[in-house]
């Protein structure tokens, strides 16, 4: 019973109901603005809420397996002032995307205020800052570790579907559209706190002895978010370089957990390289923008594929944001009026020729059904 209760107090913290909160109202505006631009939603599926909790429990018990065998220490002085930081963070998640920041600035913070006791041992820290000085270099790049590896790990199940277009009006009085792809959760992970603080509030919370000192099991709620956009790039190479890009980072802090546990004054050096890492990659991809390329632009060849709603007959034919519908059923469509009445000419099959975003030809064919959506599930330019 008091275990029962103890994963009931795990799952149901503060910060986690906050994350999945604020993801609800961001699920509202994303039909809301759905509908405003193409007067349907695209998914009415709140996949955002099925994914954060499946994602917090998943990684949140995986990863507090390896914190847990590790010995993950954390003062409760660093852990509130991080919940704290973290929770408006989320709020203003609703808004703008402040995680990756937020974290790197806190942790580095943390690696800065150790590494000033390691290089000069007679320097006099602050009280208020003691409990940062406290916390090994190796356990922040863990924390970090256990951010980058579930990136990478939630970032391989992603596919289109998840990419939420926006229109823009072009320079030259074509519709441009921009896709962009939010999506965030928050682990449960379980740490270990000196002292017995959560246990004489609640006396059923556990608590560890090692070593002669009493340990309390905390919930970190390790918030987990990160934005991707892309303009003129294809979603399946932008979700590839966004993986490289997690991966490289992982190595790095990988590397520094290890240095940092075993050689402490090595964990600044570390953190400086994956600084620099993080720069190069916002300076490479800000010049990319800059740079030629294929827009996702309203086009008078065709008819550009905006959205692709999910168990429809133009998701069975594996159509693609982005690809171009040339001819529907032996007829050339530019139009959307043109379209739906290329459609009716079968009403109950449809045959497809599609250009896609990279230029190449296509066919794609399709039974359609009674209650199949009139324009086969293609969300097009309105």
């Amino acid at each position: 019973m008091e275990f029962l209760l103890f994963l009931v107090l795990l799952i149901i913290n503060p910060v986690v109901l906050c994350g999945l909160l604020v993801l609800f109202f961001s699920y509202l505006r994303r039909i809301k603005n759905e509908r405003k631009y193409f007067r349907t939603a695209i998914n009415n599926d709140f996949f955002e809420g099925r994914y954060y909790i499946k994602n917090a429990l998943k990684f949140g018990f995986l990863n507090s397996i390896i914190t847990m065998l590790l010995g993950v220490e954390l003062t409760k002085q660093w852990i509130f002032v991080y919940m704290g930081i973290m929770a408006v963070g989320i709020i203003l998640s609703f808004y703008v995307d402040l995680n990756s920041i937020l974290l790197l600035v806190f942790t580095g913070g943390t690696i800065g205020i150790a590494s000033l006791s390691l290089f000069d041992e007679k320097m006099v820290i602050p009280a208020s800052l003691q409990s940062f000085a406290e916390i090994k270099p190796g356990i922040i790049f863990l924390i970090l570790t256990v951010f980058y590896l579930t990136k990478l790990s939630m970032l391989k199940s992603y596919k289109q579907d998840f990419f939420q277009p926006k229109i823009y009006n072009g320079k030259r009085g074509r519709r441009l559209i921009r896709y962009s792809l939010r999506d965030q959760t928050v682990l449960p992970l379980i740490v270990l706190v000196p002292g017995n603080l959560i246990h004489s509030l609640i006396p059923v919370w556990p608590i560890l002895s090692l070593g002669g000192q009493s340990f309390t099991l905390f919930v970190l709620p390790l918030w987990i978010s990160w934005t991707l956009k892309l303009w003129r790039n294809s979603v399946e190479m932008e979700l590839q370089k966004a993986k490289a890009d997690t991966q490289q980072k992982l190595v790095i802090t990988i590397i520094g957990t290890i240095l940092g546990l075993w050689f402490p004054i090595t964990g600044i050096f570390v953190f400086i390289i994956l600084l620099l890492l993080v720069g190069l990659r916002f300076v490479q991809r800000y010049a990319k923008m800059k740079r030629k390329g294929k827009w996702y632009a309203e086009t008078h060849d065709g008819i550009r594929v905006v959205a692709v709603r999910p168990e429809t007959p133009a998701a069975k034919m594996n159509l693609e944001i982005g690809d171009v519908i040339i001819m529907c059923n032996g007829i050339h469509v530019t139009t959307e009026s043109e379209f739906y009445e290329a459609l009716q000419k079968n009403s109950a099959y449809c045959k497809l020729k599609i250009r896609t975003y990279e230029g190449q030809l296509k066919l794609a064919e399709s039974a359609i059904f009674a209650d199949s959506p009139h324009e086969i599930g293609v969300v097009l330019f309105r």
